[in-house]
């Protein structure tokens, strides 16, 4: 299915707007978790978990599930499919491990926000909430969006072997099919990214 051209710029328009949000509230996310990371007062820290479990919940989770559907549905509804172009795959990829990411911290923020909900606040408990608060599962988010970004305005050049397949004979059969070497740079960044995030889920 092919969208029309004026639900396509609605779907686009949305999509925009959702991804610059994620990138925006991601963003703005950072400097609170690390000011929580950096700070001991009892008073100022609940307020601020508190804040940044808003955020997450109601700012960062909506427009990352809106730009991952979004994206899908301007990849399946035009004629850039979703698995036929390197760039459009590595978008995919990457807001996939990005919403794993997500979700896998609101998890940890969703602890930490229960622990801070105590009255009076122990030592262990400070301790506690800065095991459970951390910049890596947000500086990684906001880094693989602004990856996501760059490949959405430069739409670099190379096709993979299904969409290769998929072109008329005329145009498949004229050369040998290869993997882009700009391609195989970020497959192997995605595994090293893949692995990193097994090591912290297994080692944290």
């Amino acid at each position: 299915m092919t969208f029309s051209p004026s639900f396509r710029k609605l779907i686009l328009t949305i999509h925009v707007i959702t991804t610059m949000g994620w990138l925006g509230s991601a963003a703005a996310y950072i400097p609170i978790a690390v000011y929580v990371l950096n700070n001991q007062d009892t008073d100022m820290l609940r307020p601020a978990i508190e804040i940044m479990s808003l955020i997450a919940n109601f700012i960062v989770v909506p427009v990352a599930f809106a730009s991952l559907l979004t994206g899908i549905a301007l990849s399946l509804g035009t004629r850039w499919g979703l698995f036929r172009h390197y760039w459009i795959f590595f978008k995919l990829l990457f807001t996939v491990i990005a919403v794993f990411m997500l979700v896998a911290y609101i998890q940890e923020l969703s602890h930490a926000l229960s622990v801070a909900s105590k009255r009076p606040l122990s030592s262990k408990d400070i301790s506690i909430l800065k095991d459970s608060i951390h910049i890596v599962h947000p500086s990684g988010g906001l880094l693989i969006v602004v990856v996501v970004t760059v490949l959405s305005v430069y739409k670099p050049k190379g096709m993979t072997k299904y969409g290769w397949r998929k072109q008329p004979e005329s145009k498949s059969n004229t050369e040998p099919y290869t993997t882009p070497g700009w391609a195989k740079t970020v497959i192997s960044a995605v595994v090293v990214l893949l692995l990193l995030i097994v090591a912290l889920v297994l080692f944290k």
